[in-house]
């Protein structure tokens, strides 16, 4: 008889078991189906006519959901709003507390997403705000205009499937409204009495980007002029670490009002700003007086790391807006606008060619690191946005040449970037996690790029592609609104097709 020790039977599970993925949505967690993963709604919860409740926090998921008593604490402590949460629970709290947590988990993540090198919102304000009363105020407007924009978009959204006998109504819509309003002006009230020019400074960047979704256009450009002014009064001195945060931030939220300029209201092209690009561009003297500077430094300052080359792009961006509204206007010649659009066009070139290098080190430092080390995957978001903004701001500077006639067409030449545009908005909107299918940025992100894509883009396809990739995107990012821009942006399709 064969001796059973030495048989050559393998056990059943002798391999490694197949691991089970934890990073499903929430809905498929409860309900214990198997999830695609798809970001930010999967398509099994879309295909059953399920609205997806998103994903919860990265941090310590896949050990602490094993159980629906343990998910569902985490539900809860996510404070968003979804069909897991309704069903979960307790009121909304629109208390001070509850605005300001939101703001702190998921508007500031949120946010920093879009940039991730920046550390401004997650950190940075969060640090002011338990130091200066006036900015934690500020901090819970931004708080309840968030809340109130995600719940509009869940509860009042006919497309949402509700329980038997839940009725539609805008009664917290407006809670939430009536929170932001009031801690909005009582952070106005509160600034009276700070001294400090660094919470001033940043203060200013959560006033602008409040008034911004308050929809108080006037108000958010005398917010951001503010802080700019601090900041230039602060050149001469040793600016603290912590504050470049606020200045890149600032470049970021003025850049953002500058694209959108509303017409009850449009952007104000101050007599300060020109004189600061002619002195940036040409010079301490008169540009009719002096040839153009030759040195890049002199406009787009260090780029050491992806942050400060993030503020010298958006840095241009807001030297370009100012500079056309001039020759617009007649308060430059035309001969100076071609002039400074030169200079830009060769430091924007510079900005890529750095961009490319940092991204070179970035690799080499990950190549040689311990990979016990935690990598940082956001790193890939921070540079996709750089090329997004910087390919949007090539076009615009090409698409001016003085040689090129002024009419639609001149846009004809130039679809390789159009395409580039969508390319990289489609992959930064892959890679940007939301623990809910409605995003909510205060910063710059996808919508400008793509409508300015769609509106002047005429090659069939990419300018499909861009609305299409529009109309997905639930985004609310600043001044920007994705659908109510996909609106925007097909009506000027249907217009200039009309006939064709």
């Amino acid at each position: 008889m064969a001796d059973p020790t030495n048989s050559t039977i393998k056990p059943r599970h002798a391999g490694k078991a197949p691991k089970r993925s934890r990073i499903g949505c929430i809905t498929c967690k409860i309900r214990r189906v198997k999830c695609d993963e798809t970001r930010p709604a999967c398509n099994r919860c879309i295909s059953t006519g399920r609205t997806c409740d998103g994903y919860p926090a990265a941090t310590g998921v896949s050990s602490q959901h094993s159980t629906r008593r343990a998910l569902a604490t985490a539900v809860r402590q996510l404070q968003v709003v979804g069909p897991a949460a309704r069903v979960l629970g307790k009121p909304l709290p629109v208390d001070d507390a509850a605005c300001f947590d939101f703001f702190r988990l998921c508007t500031a993540s949120m946010t920093t997403s879009v940039f991730p090198g920046e550390k401004f919102w997650s950190l940075q304000m969060l640090q002011a705000a338990h130091a200066e009363p006036a900015i934690w105020k500020a901090a819970v407007a931004l708080g309840a205009f968030h809340r109130r924009w995600e719940y509009s978009n869940y509860c009042l959204n006919p497309n949402v499937t509700r329980r038997p006998g839940k009725q539609r109504d805008n009664t917290d819509v407006a809670l939430f409204t009536d929170q932001a309003l009031k801690h909005y002006a009582e952070s106005l009230s509160l600034a009276k009495s700070i001294s400090d020019p660094n919470m001033l400074a940043i203060l200013s960047v959560a006033l602008g980007a409040a008034a911004h979704l308050a929809g108080r256009w006037t108000e958010s450009q005398v917010h951001i002029r503010a802080g700019l002014r601090i900041l230039r009064e602060m050149s001469t001195q040793i600016r603290p670490a912590d504050l470049e945060g606020a200045a890149q931030a600032l470049e970021r939220l003025d850049a953002q009002a500058m694209s959108l300029s509303d017409a009850t209201s449009p952007y104000e092209y101050t007599r300060t700003a020109l004189e600061e690009s002619r002195q940036m561009l040409f010079g301490d003297t008169d540009p009719r007086e002096q040839s153009i500077r030759q040195n890049p430094n002199a406009l787009l300052g260090p780029m050491d790391d992806l942050g400060q080359a993030a503020l010298a792009t958006f840095r241009l961006m807001r030297q370009f807006f100012i500079i056309a509204d001039a020759v617009t206007t007649g308060t430059i010649t035309q001969k100076d606008f071609e002039q400074a659009r030169i200079q830009m066009v060769e430091a924007n070139d510079r900005c890529e060619r750095q961009l490319t290098f940092l991204i070179d080190i970035e690799k080499s430092k990950l190549k040689f690191a311990d990979k016990r080390e935690t990598k940082q995957p956001d790193q890939k978001v921070l540079v996709l946005s750089l090329r997004l903004y910087q390919t949007t701001l090539k076009l615009l500077l090409l698409a001016h040449d003085v040689e090129i006639p002024t009419s639609e067409t001149r846009w004809d030449g130039l679809h390789a970037h159009f395409k580039l545009i969508v390319l990289v908005a489609s992959e930064i909107a892959k890679n940007t996690d939301s623990p809910l299918p409605f995003f909510m940025s205060l910063e710059p992100g996808l919508a400008m790029p793509l409508y300015f894509t769609v509106k002047r883009c005429r090659h069939p396809i990419t300018r499909r592609r861009a609305l299409g990739l529009l109309r997905r995107l639930n985004r609310q990012e600043g001044v920007w609104n994705c659908a109510l821009a996909a609106r925007a942006a097909e009506e000027v399709v249907i217009l200039e097709e009309e006939g064709l």
